[in-house]
């Protein structure tokens, strides 16, 4: 999970032992980056996906009546169907993962971890260095002094740290070797310039 940001959970069912077991699994003292609304099946589900904007549906397969996939599409969430009675296969497809009412709490925590974490955005989303930061890895990664890359740059030794510390604190990196290491990955800067 992402430091500092929660992830919302929806969970849509009619019983309440369902619902109430479900926040308790994932809602336990260890993990507490979710937030987690639970509602009855009959609310009104777009109103709530429109309010809410959770990361996450979890519900029975009966609750979709429309394409599951252009549902998904339309609020932007993942889904997760809640199988405790027998639905027919097609019933199941486009669901992101499936939680069966004999799953254990670990395996029902590590499919909505799994769901959440790779659902995170990935480098060039969550990061998205600017093109100066991008400019100021480069010649940082290359071994220039601040000094260095502040004559270069014509700009002050300032605005380099200022710039290293943004970079760093983006890409949740605090050394110039991990720093390297992200450059040459990224195709910053080659090999050779290291």
């Amino acid at each position: 999970m992402m430091k500092g940001k929660k992830s919302k959970i929806l969970i849509i069912e009619k019983s309440s032992i369902i619902r109430m077991g479900l926040v308790k699994i994932l809602f336990d003292k260890n993990n507490k980056s979710f937030l987690i609304d639970e509602y009855e099946e009959d609310c009104d589900l777009e109103m709530i996906l429109t309010k809410i904007k959770p990361q996450l549906l979890i519900g029975c397969p009966s609750i979709f009546k429309e394409n599951k996939a252009a549902f998904k599409q339309k609020y932007n969430v993942q889904i997760v169907g809640l199988i405790y009675t027998y639905h027919h296969p097609d019933k199941l497809t486009d669901f992101d993962a499936l939680i069966h009412l004999n799953d254990t709490p670990k395996k029902i925590r590590a499919t909505v971890d799994k769901l959440l974490n790779d659902n995170k955005p990935t480098d060039a989303t969550a990061t998205s260095l600017s093109a100066r930061e991008t400019e100021v890895l480069k010649w940082l990664t290359s071994g220039y002094s601040t000094k260095k890359i502040a004559d270069t740059l014509f700009i002050s030794t300032h605005t380099v740290n200022a710039h290293r510390k943004n970079i760093m604190r983006k890409l949740d990196i605090k050394t110039v070797s991990g720093l390297t290491i992200y450059a040459v990955l990224n195709n910053i800067i080659s090999l050779k310039e290291v």
